[in-house]
């Protein structure tokens, strides 16, 4: 995995030299007692300040390449993860200021570009979000989706019959399962805003639709260009038994993103001949959901 390094400039005053190390603190000039506890929601970190006697004070998060002056910062950690050391210095209005260095563990970052190329080992780091495979489920059996970028990707695994002739997706883009239009096959609440028809191979006639009727009603609009925002792969054999392909969409496409794309696949042969389906329809489904990655740290909040 690559790692982002940044490199400070420190200052030191004549009132205090000194270096931190985990899970330590400085002597204490002036009286200052340095301190923080924080909370964490997966790579969201909220920092609360314990220190007693400053006015002012310094963090450095480990992820940025100036320091965070704001008393009870929260930061998401979007380029680095693992263990990473984060010092809070504490000042007061004479100058003087003590420090303390603690450890946090932040969850790894992925360092993953997808190209649809029909080469799949780029796939290799990213998790399955659904498996049907064992549930006798025809055609269509795994799926992964990976949203850093630009673009939204996607892999299908399924069995050899997985030909990719015709394809009918519906697509919740704006995370409203009660707007759009919900597929009687997945009754579940997916409001599908998007609906895409049309074999994705040979893109001759393939088109992407915009759902423009009431709340789950039958009602769609072409969208003129848009599967120029699709890039799409062959179907590839893995083994005698396995076929997979991959393909992506540009973000831009579906305008406002909400915090999650939902999505089902419906695959035909070239005579509109059910294949599979995925998820596999059923009386309770609903749409595989896959989270978008928040991907600007931003400033320290």
């Amino acid at each position: 995995m690559k790692k982002i390094k940044f490199f400070y400039f420190i200052i030191a005053t004549s009132l205090f030299i000194g270096c931190g190390t985990d899970d330590k603190e400085s002597d204490n000039p002036g009286g200052i007692v340095a301190d923080f506890s924080f909370t964490q929601d997966e790579n969201l970190f909220k920092f609360t300040n314990l220190s007693k006697g400053a006015t002012t004070y310094r963090w450095d998060l480990g992820n940025l390449s100036f320091y965070c002056d704001k008393e009870n910062p929260t930061y998401r950690y979007t380029k680095v993860g693992g263990e990473i050391a984060v010092t809070l210095t504490a000042m007061d209005d004479s100058g003087h200021e003590v420090y303390i260095t603690k450890k946090i563990m932040a969850p790894e970052v992925k360092n993953v570009n997808i190209k649809i190329d029909g080469n799949f080992s780029d796939w290799d780091d990213i998790d399955v979000l659904l498996d049907q495979s064992a549930s006798g489920a025809a055609s269509i059996q795994k799926i992964k989706m990976w949203g850093v970028g630009d673009n939204i990707n996607f892999y299908l695994e399924g069995n050899a019959s997985m030909k990719m002739e015709l394809v009918q997706m519906y697509i919740n883009a704006d995370s409203n399962p009660n707007s759009g239009y919900v597929a009687w096959q997945w009754p579940a609440g997916s409001g599908a805003d998007y609906f895409f028809e049309g074999p994705p191979i040979n893109d001759s006639w393939a088109t992407l639709y915009q759902h423009t009727g009431a709340n789950n009603s039958w009602g769609w609009a072409a969208l003129s260009g848009s599967i120029a925002n699709f890039k799409f792969s062959s179907v590839k054999s893995l083994n005698a038994t396995t076929n997979a392909m991959e393909f992506s969409v540009k973000k831009s496409q579906f305008g406002s993103l909400g915090s999650t794309l939902s999505l089902s696949i419906v695959e035909l042969t070239g005579g509109w001949a059910d294949v599979g389906d995925l998820p596999k329809a059923g009386a309770t489904s609903a749409f595989v959901t896959y989270t978008l990655p928040v991907e600007s740290s931003g400033l320290c909040e």
